[in-house]
């Protein structure tokens, strides 16, 4: 047997009466109908039709007789009808009819060749059509795409209208503002013209530790000038404690500050001129608040009495001057390195040496020797100062903690070290050396013109 599909499919079934003889068949209106030999029948849409010829009328089978097709349905049924002759005739194209097997079987005559119209032939008649698949998977995609954009656009217009809103609030509400307990402040009249912000922190310190502003670090404490800068006569005064409000008004309000009667009041804060919320100062973040918080509270720990014998860090470093000039550095290129070297080894003898700066631009020939205890820097002084170091008396005393040594080199000096740096490098020796050899050829020429 052909693995050909043959014309009948397997849910349908012959009519058990349908003959192809000619016969007599009555229309509804009695009217005789003769049926030839040319008589051809289709299964379509469940049930079997009938023509006679090419240009015959569908006849439908009902009841074992041939009934003519109502006319509005003539047309519809008849191209369903070419529809399925077209493809039968497509099929049939590469097989042929085999009266003793009662079957299609391939054509033998000629070989045909799989190619590619072969196989886009076989794909419009019995494949599927992968196009219409793709093209709704393609418009279902697009779909998605478009919903899921619709949605993010939605909540960023959602996002901005909130933000919109919670501005025009913040602006409606703005005049006079309470801080509440966030600002701890006090204003102050009738100030004396001459005062300077030094005694006004002074007078105000008197009730309360003066807030730092969290930014600069610098007292929150303020007098107000006109636009000439000339003092006003008023100012303000932020603390850390709120205590410090009503022990100010209660103590400072109305005493005497350079013989006029100042006035203390509690702080109130007024917007002046439009609200604009760009200009609002920018948020401090969790870890600078935590910051600040801790720089507060050290301001109100207790902390013990220092002993009497106790001595400050800097008592452990000693400044030793006078060890060298500026012309022996400007000559010796590679002199700061062997006085560090020099003064490391010196002062080993009188204990442990942790650093050892030589300031080489100082006039004062300056080096500064750090030990880890102030006894050994004490013994490092009693025994450096007042030594003579060729032909120089040095002197060694404790550093004070606050003078600086290092001088800021111009670009001349800066310029002119450079070269003599290069001039040692080059010539491969010490630049004293070469001025001695200059001065002794200069000495040569003075006598040869005696």
């Amino acid at each position: 047997m052909s693995d050909f599909v043959p014309e009948t499919e397997e849910n349908e079934e012959e009519p058990m009466n349908v003959d192809l003889e000619p016969k007599i068949a009555q229309k509804a209106g009695n009217e005789p109908v003769v049926v030839d030999q040319s008589f051809s029948r289709r299964f379509i849409n469940n049930k079997w039709y009938g023509k006679y010829g090419e240009e015959g009328k569908l006849l439908e089978h009902i009841k074992d007789d041939w009934i003519p097709v109502a006319e509005d349905e003539q047309e519809f049924l008849s191209q369903l009808w070419f529809e399925q002759e077209e493809q039968e005739r497509n099929a049939h194209k590469h097989y042929d009819w085999d009266d003793e097997k009662k079957e299609w079987v391939p054509k033998t005559n000629k070989t045909e060749e799989v190619n590619e119209d072969f196989i886009a032939e076989y794909q419009a008649n019995y494949g599927v059509q992968y196009d219409d698949i793709y093209k709704k998977m393609d418009e279902e995609l697009q779909e998605k795409a478009a919903k899921a954009l619709k949605e993010e656009e939605d909540k960023k217009e959602k996002k901005r209208k909130k933000k919109q809103k919670l501005h025009t609030e913040e602006a409606k509400n703005e005049g006079w503002v309470d801080f509440g307990d966030k600002v701890h402040a006090v204003y102050v009249s009738n100030l004396p013209l001459d005062i300077t912000d030094e005694e006004f922190q002074e007078f105000m310190s008197k009730c309360g530790v003066i807030q730092p502003d969290i930014r600069t670090n610098k007292p929150k404490c303020k007098l107000y000038r006109n636009e000439e800068g000339d003092l006003k006569g008023d100012g303000r005064c932020c603390y850390i404690k709120k205590e410090s409000i009503e022990l100010a008004c209660n103590i400072l309000d109305g005493s005497l500050l350079k013989n006029k009667e100042v006035k203390v009041e509690e702080a109130h804060f007024e917007l002046k001129g439009d609200f604009d919320p760009s200009k609002k100062r920018r948020k401090l973040t969790a870890a600078q608040k935590k910051r600040y918080m801790e720089q507060q509270n050290k301001l109100f720990e207790w902390t013990p009495d220092k002993p009497r014998n106790y001595r400050p860090k800097s008592d452990c470093t000693v400044i030793v001057k006078n060890l060298f000039t500026l012309e022996m550095m400007s000559k010796n290129a590679a002199l700061m390195l062997d006085l560090k070297e020099e003064m490391t080894q010196s002062c080993q003898k009188y204990g442990t040496v942790k650093k050892v700066v030589v300031y080489d631009n100082h006039p004062d020939g300056v080096v500064s020797v750090t030990f880890p205890t102030t006894e050994e820097s004490d013994m490092a002084v009693k025994y450096l100062n007042g030594r003579v170091v060729d032909g120089r008396k040095l002197t060694a005393e404790l550093w004070d903690g606050k003078t600086k040594y290092k001088i800021q080199e111009t670009e001349e000096d800066e310029e002119r070290r450079r070269k003599e740096f290069e001039k040692f490098i080059e010539g491969g020796g010490n630049p004293d050396d070469r001025n001695e050899e200059e001065e002794e050829d200069d000495e040569d020429d003075d006598d040869d013109e005696e």
